[in-house]
């Protein structure tokens, strides 16, 4: 049964957000949360605009969410009122093999996901699985916690992938929400980070997460970005390229960037990689990976990794839910330095 109406921002149509009224979350054997942050990632604005597939309008948009239970169905243990908790999105089977892997972010049943196709965090209350709710610790605050549940856990799976280790030379191309995060998860397995920005503006954000040096993408291009990479490795290369742009420039210039038995982790895509030439993967040996967000066992990590003080929110811009247009704003508009995000 569902309660008192809460507010939702909800889309309306491609483009366009409207604030409006909805019943409070029914339990239907899920926890029902208040919300405290959400997080406005870059795939919001993706999800808006139409450039990915969405349920039809009216729907309500966010897939990062911290708060605190407000209540729990009967049966359901290990949560009660008053816990605070972040969401981890996928809805899986808990059955398929990949499951059972714990690689629930590629799990071959998946139930849905909220801010995906099913109403997510952009409102007072929203609701989840028991399974998909991890507890917070007091210590990490609600505006990280919001953030762990994507740019954390995706950062934390990347890393992993790539079998990153101590005194590696890590490139970093991109310093959003998530290349902010994976800066801060590569220093803490002790490899050296190295960033590459797409302004000016950008270099002081990166710096703060850990980056020994930032290059910025100038009217050079990438030929440049290649030569003060190989200046700043001593002509050897790096050891592993994190892809956070996702063309086929960004992605022939990493390998350039990468020492012989590098690795290249890809973590986005324009889609305009038809015509990438695989010469330079072959004569370097290079490993190249996709990495798709992260698994229920990568968003414990970074919970832990943030108890320890090893990742913090670099918030760009606070909003109250009537004004999240606006954050979703400077992220098209490529203005945000940090993360932008939803308060209550």
């Amino acid at each position: 049964m569902a309660g008192a109406p809460v507010k939702a921002l909800s889309t309306e149509a491609v483009g366009s957000l409207t604030l409006r009224e909805q019943p409070s979350p029914g339990h239907d054997g899920r926890v029902v949360v208040r919300s405290a942050v959400a997080g406005i990632c870059a795939t919001d604005v993706h999800l808006l605009d139409g450039f990915l597939p969405r349920p039809d309008h009216p729907f309500v948009l966010g897939h990062e969410g911290a708060g605190v239970v407000a209540s729990v169905p009967s049966g359901v243990t290990g949560l009660r009122p008053g816990d605070r908790v972040v969401l981890y999105s996928p809805l899986v089977c808990g059955r398929c093999r990949e499951c059972a892997r714990g690689r629930e972010e590629v799990c071959a049943d998946p139930r849905g996901q909220l801010g995906f196709s099913i109403d997510g965090t952009f409102a007072d209350e929203w609701s989840a699985p028991a399974s998909n709710l991890v507890v917070l610790p007091d210590s990490v605050s609600f505006e990280l916690g919001a953030l762990l549940g994507c740019a954390g856990l995706t950062a934390v799976h990347a890393v992993r992938l790539a079998r990153l280790g101590a005194g590696d030379v890590a490139v970093v191309n991109g310093v959003g929400g998530v290349g902010l995060m994976l800066i801060q998860v590569a220093a803490a397995c002790g490899a050296a980070v190295l960033a590459v920005a797409d302004a000016a503006e950008k270099c002081a954000p990166a710096r703060q997460a850990g980056a020994s040096d930032v290059v910025v993408l100038g009217q050079g291009g990438s030929a440049a970005v290649i030569a003060e990479l190989g200046e700043l490795t001593g002509g050897r290369g790096a050891d592993h390229y994190f892809d956070l742009v996702g063309t086929r420039e960004s992605l022939e210039a990493g390998i350039d960037a990468l020492a012989r038995y590098g690795t290249a982790i890809v973590l986005t895509s324009s889609g305009d990689l038809a015509g990438f030439d695989p010469r330079a993967m072959l004569l370097k040996q290079t490993r190249l990976i996709g990495s798709l967000a992260g698994s229920l066992a990568d968003l414990h990590t970074a919970v832990r990794l943030a108890e320890q003080g090893a990742l913090t929110a670099q918030i760009d811009r606070r909003y109250a839910l009537r004004d999240a247009t606006a954050g979703l704003a400077r992220i098209r508009n490529r203005e945000a330095l940090g993360r932008n995000i939803i308060v209550w």
